[in-house]
């Protein structure tokens, strides 16, 4: 079993532990086995937790969390032993670490890269990226994000914010920009729809809007007849451009007997077989997650 990897990066304050708190306790249902530099800084409510051994922690609601204190191949390790219990890795990549880095060295494992999603501070962004030591880590960062979340926006002011939006265009002009604050960002958006949701008729469920900086929207490609590997192709251009998130089933014209599973986050997509259709008609259904406006 081959679990998809996410890798959260970021510099160092801003909003990476919140992110990661929201990844584990959340009410999301997905069983999410995430890789953390540094136990304590999480703080993670003791009713929540199931068990703690060495350097896990289990959650009551399926997650866990491991320590990278032996390293993170250690405890990549460890979780694939139980790969069956999980949906998902996540690897926390430490403040001053470029998060591409750490995707590349984790492809040992030949875990599928989802994505690599940056979180960045509105207010401090245009100060760290100024500063002669930290703007070169500052700026690789973005460099190899597939997402940026602009955290902490209700801190910034006006010419902060326009700073950090600038800022991130230059450096990662083709990621798709969240803005937020307290890393409040949806699950469906960090992870893509549920596997148990893809087939679901009710496309407008899966993506929930936030009461605060944006609201999201969700989509349904569908199509009956099998589509072309170029077709698939021109549909992920399409999306890349209008979609943070898609995910969804394809019936490949190549291989009509197989079901492939298309996932994107930004302009990062793949296309894996995923069984065989069995008594189920193919199709292809794909359900795209976007940012319908941002409020003020």
């Amino acid at each position: 079993m081959s679990l998809p990897l996410t890798v959260l990066g970021g510099y160092l304050g801003a909003g990476k532990t919140t992110l990661l708190n929201r990844m584990l306790t959340g009410d999301h249902g997905r069983r999410i086995a995430v890789i953390v530099n540094d136990f304590g800084a999480l703080n993670v409510d003791a009713s929540l937790i199931a068990d703690h051994a060495g350097d896990t922690i289990a959650l009551t609601n399926g997650c866990i969390c491991c320590s990278a204190a032996d390293g993170t191949a250690t405890a990549i390790a460890r979780i694939l032993k139980r790969a069956a219990d999980f949906d998902h890795i996540a690897i926390e990549a430490s403040g001053v670490a470029e998060p591409g880095k750490v995707a590349r060295n984790a492809a040992a494992f030949r875990l599928p890269l989802d994505g690599v999603i940056v979180l960045a501070d509105a207010e401090q962004l245009p100060e760290q990226a100024a500063n002669r030591y930290t703007g070169r880590a500052v700026a690789a960062q973005l460099r190899q994000a597939d997402l940026v979340v602009l955290n902490k926006t209700d801190l910034a002011s006006s010419d902060s914010l326009a700073a950090s939006r600038a800022l991130i265009a230059r450096h990662a002009p083709a990621a798709p920009v969240i803005e937020t604050r307290h890393a409040d960002v949806p699950a469906s958006v960090l992870f893509g729809a549920h596997d148990a949701d893809v087939g679901r008729p009710d496309a407008e469920a899966l993506a929930q809007p936030a009461d605060h900086d944006a609201a999201y929207k969700s989509a349904l490609f569908e199509r009956a007849e099998p589509m072309s590997r170029a077709e698939i192709e021109a549909l992920a251009a399409k999306l890349s451009a209008q979609a943070i998130r898609a995910k969804g089933h394809v019936s490949l014209a190549e291989d009509p007997s197989a079901r492939h599973l298309y996932q994107q986050v930004g302009r990062r997509w793949t296309l894996t077989p995923n069984g065989r259709w069995g008594a189920t008609t193919p199709s292809t259904r794909i359900v795209s997650i976007g940012i319908s406006q941002v409020r003020g």
